[in-house]
């Protein structure tokens, strides 16, 4: 009976050896994958960023020249075909220059310094007023009478509200508003970062956004626009997340759009009060 147990013992030890034995291996094996596959991730970028590059470069040679033809022969100006030659250039110049920085920002590193976000907006609205005419398309925004001081990166904030502010404006019918609003963030919004915010609404009166373009339009490469990249919103969440904050979407069809973003302020900037000023 000794014996036996033994036996049962020794085969038990065995099973529990080669289970180790296995798991070693397959932990190897995962270990192996997984550098195979980060080698094969910085072989294709490598290879995207060279290929982008010389489209780059050729683009800009062709659009040189095109600008020079219309210049020697001002006949081509009112062809239509002449026109949809050089949108079509240019929007290819526009999509690898997102995909450049698409690429770039997910490896993002932000220079932080003190700034005022009521004057980074104020400056956005002030650089993107030319889009609007003022009259049936109007540019407002709404902030507090006092500084709201973050610790942020203002050149790659200025990218996301710009962002924000010409996407309003391209869902804008034959006329509406786009308003800018820093407020309180609720408890609610608050909790989904776990720190105290300050909430920035780019809110437009245009089309709205079904709940299956909710779900996909921080997608990269996702656009319904005939002329869109699809990169813009994904670069402006990237940039958001490496701040710590959060950017959401609430929208319906025919009720316009409304994105939040969400920001880790400091502390004793809290105010409540705000003023309205039109811009």
């Amino acid at each position: 009976m000794l014996k036996g147990l033994v036996e049962i013992m020794d085969n038990k030890k065995k099973c529990v050896d080669e289970a180790l034995y296995e798991t070693q291996k397959l932990q190897t094996e995962n270990q192996n994958l997984v550098r195979q596959l980060e080698r094969s991730e910085s072989n294709m970028q490598t290879f995207l960023s060279a290929i982008s590059h010389e489209l780059r470069n050729t683009l800009t040679l062709l659009i040189g020249s095109t600008q020079l033809l219309e210049q020697d022969h001002p006949q081509l100006s009112p062809d239509k075909n002449w026109h949809s030659l050089r949108a079509d250039l240019l929007h290819m110049q526009t999509f690898l220059m997102d995909l450049s920085s698409f690429k770039s920002i997910q490896k993002i590193s932000l220079s932080k310094k003190l700034c005022d976000l009521n004057a980074i907006l104020q400056e956005i609205c002030r650089d993107c007023q030319p889009l609007f005419d003022g009259i049936h398309k109007r540019l407002i925004l709404l902030c507090p009478k006092v500084p709201v001081v973050l610790y942020a990166d203002e050149k790659k904030l200025s990218h996301v509200f710009t962002n924000l502010i010409k996407n309003g404006m391209e869902a804008l019918d034959t006329e509406g508003t786009v308003s800018l609003r820093i407020r309180e963030s609720s408890e609610k919004e608050a909790s989904l970062t776990g720190l105290e915010t300050i909430a920035i609404e780019v809110k437009d009166t245009g089309s709205g956004l079904s709940s299956k373009q909710q779900k996909k339009i921080f997608e990269p490469f996702y656009t319904e626009k005939c002329d869109g990249t699809g990169l813009g919103l994904p670069i402006a969440q990237t940039i958001v997340k490496a701040h710590k904050g959060i950017i959401t979407v609430a929208s319906s069809p025919g009720k316009g759009t409304t994105f939040t973003v969400l920001l880790p302020r400091l502390p004793a900037t809290s105010h409540k009060k705000s003023a309205h000023n039109p811009t």
